[in-house]
């Protein structure tokens, strides 16, 4: 059975079909401001993508699932897929579970997405990870080796961090996120020496709680990265085994499946 999966984040909403937990092409990722004049259309589309898979597969109708971190959202983007494809979603979270043991002390607290990257992570490996989100926040998860969640790490993302910057001072001023240039170790001026203080201080802040996750696991993990500034922030690190823009959803697919199983 083909789903329709929808990730919404803190900045984009993501959406794609998948089939059997894969899909076939990248995801569609529609800013916020972008949604009332683009989510219906790329809902339409994506359906009769979702439709003709399931067509193909003779397994039953494909199915919506809807991940979400902005409440706010979650309803409009559910009525928006009722009124376009007459389909009720489902919302992980508040329908079903991710289907993940945890250490967390209090699961209600936990955004989805973080859940639904480890599943994935640690569905596509088979072993212990570390799962980076360098997106609106940088997030640093772990998940051991018998697929328990142990929890993780938040701090701003690299525009937030931005953000502020210009915001809560007198005179730094907004910048462009542009990657440092390692052959120069200094910021020769300010907009340099921002860029060069929100990278390296981010890059520094990962490698050291991949280091404190690994030697908590006694051994080093898989390190995932996923979300808008992974590539930026991390492709010159050397320790990130894999890059998977689409963790997300596809954690909310495998987490589909799951559940259809069970039903």
């Amino acid at each position: 059975m083909s789903v329709l999966a929808i990730d919404i984040g803190n900045s984009r909403v993501g959406l794609n079909v998948f089939t059997l937990g894969k899909a076939a092409d990248p995801a569609v990722r529609l800013l916020h401001e972008e949604l009332d004049a683009q989510l219906a259309g790329t809902l339409q589309t994506l359906w009769h993508k979702a439709q003709s898979a399931s067509e193909v597969e003779d397994d039953g109708a494909p199915q919506i699932v809807i991940s979400s971190v902005v409440p706010d959202l979650t309803s409009r983007v559910e009525a928006v897929a009722r009124g376009t494809l007459l389909e009720k979603p489902r919302v992980i979270g508040r329908d079903f579970r991710v289907p993940l043991k945890t250490m967390l002390r209090d699961e209600s607290t936990v955004g989805q997405d973080r859940l639904l990257g480890a599943l994935c992570a640690h569905v596509n490996t088979d072993k212990a990870c570390v799962i980076i989100h360098a997106g609106s926040a940088l997030v640093v998860d772990c998940i051991d080796e018998e697929g328990v969640f142990r929890g993780g790490a938040i701090a701003p993302g690299l525009m937030m961090a931005a953000k502020a910057l210009c915001a809560y001072t007198a005179q730094l001023p907004a910048v462009s996120l542009t990657p440092p240039d390692d052959a120069q170790p200094f910021g020769r001026y300010t907009q340099e020496a921002i860029n060069l203080g929100l990278y390296v201080g981010a890059r520094g802040a990962v490698r050291e709680l991949v280091e404190r996750f690994a030697t908590a696991l006694g051994n080093w993990p898989h390190i995932v990265a996923t979300g808008g500034d992974a590539i930026n922030l991390l492709q010159e690190a050397g320790y990130v085994d894999s890059f998977i823009p689409d963790l997300v959803l596809q954690g909310a697919a495998l987490t589909w499946e799951h559940h259809r199983k069970q039903d």
